[in-house]
């Protein structure tokens, strides 16, 4: 649908007077629209020109949501000006995904302090008792007698010296022990803080898993010979799918808190793999339960490894 404008018929910016079909200034390079309307107007167009809310979007959601992997076929094929951008509908999409998230209710659980005691170093008292009298003695034996205390005293020493270094080295791992929950307790106790930047941190390990994603769907299907693109539309749209899911989760659970969604949303996920799988890469229904398998698997585990690192990271920098 063309972009209605509010057309002026001279240029406000350098006076250059327009004809009929200038859109543009020819002049200086200005669009030829009028900003000045009530906002209602500029949220309309800021709509229409983020997303081209139209019938375009509608026809683009309707078939990303009810036709599994049609979206993407299509776009691979060439059929791409009666639909939404796919990079486009996902950055639109992740917003409103995030900005849900945002505002759903979420508690920190915070964990409890764990009383980190330091073991100290044990009193070690070495004491000697000296004999009372130096009569009558046998120089052989108070010899033999020496040689075999030396040795007893430097063992002793030695068994200290190994044990002192054993009790400093574990003190040092009790230090990174104490340091690492001051992090983890720094991190729960930031409230929104740290709420906004796990979700930041977050939005961007999304961002870095499609692509990964794409790569592994590019190994499992070799033999197909597709470039490595079509495979990144098809990640691309199955997120886009996956964060439309989980704000519908969210909604409902928020209107209906007692209902448990978790499995639900599970199997819907895994169903509408199977069949965008299926219908991108042409395969039968058994080929594409058996390729299911695996790519699930490792996309849980990816998943699982990309959000313990986004974790991390968000607490070992706050």
């Amino acid at each position: 649908m063309a972009k209605k404008r509010r057309k002026f018929t001279q240029c406000p910016n350098c006076g250059y007077t327009f004809e009929e079909a200038n859109n543009y200034c020819p002049n200086c390079g200005q669009e030829n629209h009028d900003l000045n309307v009530p906002v209602k107007h500029l949220i309309a167009e800021f709509f229409e020109g983020t997303l081209h809310f139209d019938t375009k979007a509608w026809r683009t959601l309707k078939c990303l949501i009810l036709r599994p992997g049609l979206l993407t076929e299509k776009f691979n094929i060439g059929q791409r000006a009666s639909y939404v951008p796919p990079f486009r509908l996902y950055v639109f999409i992740s917003l409103i995904f995030f900005f849900v998230l945002a505002l759903s209710k979420s508690t920190v659980t915070k964990q409890q302090e764990g009383a980190t005691t330091l073991t100290p170093f044990p009193g070690v008292n070495i004491g000697s008792t000296a004999p009372d009298s130096l009569r009558n003695i046998d120089v052989a034996a108070v010899i033999k007698d020496s040689v075999a205390a030396r040795l007893l005293e430097d063992s002793a020493t030695a068994k200290l010296v190994n044990k002192a270094a054993a009790l400093n080295t574990a003190r040092k791992e009790n230090l990174k022990w104490a340091e690492l929950e001051a992090q983890v307790e720094k991190f729960a106790e930031g409230g929104e803080a740290s709420k906004q930047k796990l979700l930041k941190n977050t939005s961007f390990m999304m961002f870095l898993l499609m692509p990964f994603f794409a790569y592994l769907l590019y190994l499992f299907y070799y033999k197909k010979r597709r470039n490595y693109v079509e495979h990144l539309m098809f990640s691309i749209h199955l997120h886009t799918f996956y964060f439309l899911l989980i704000i519908a989760a969210v909604v409902t659970a928020f209107i209906f808190p007692d209902l448990d969604l978790t499995g639900v949303v599970i199997f819907i996920m895994l169903l509408y793999l199977y069949f965008a799988l299926k219908q991108v890469y042409k395969t039968s229904y058994v080929g594409t339960f058996l390729k299911l398998i695996p790519i699930s698997f490792t996309y849980v585990l990816t998943l699982t490894i990309f959000l313990l690192g986004t974790l991390a990271i968000s607490i070992l920098l706050s």
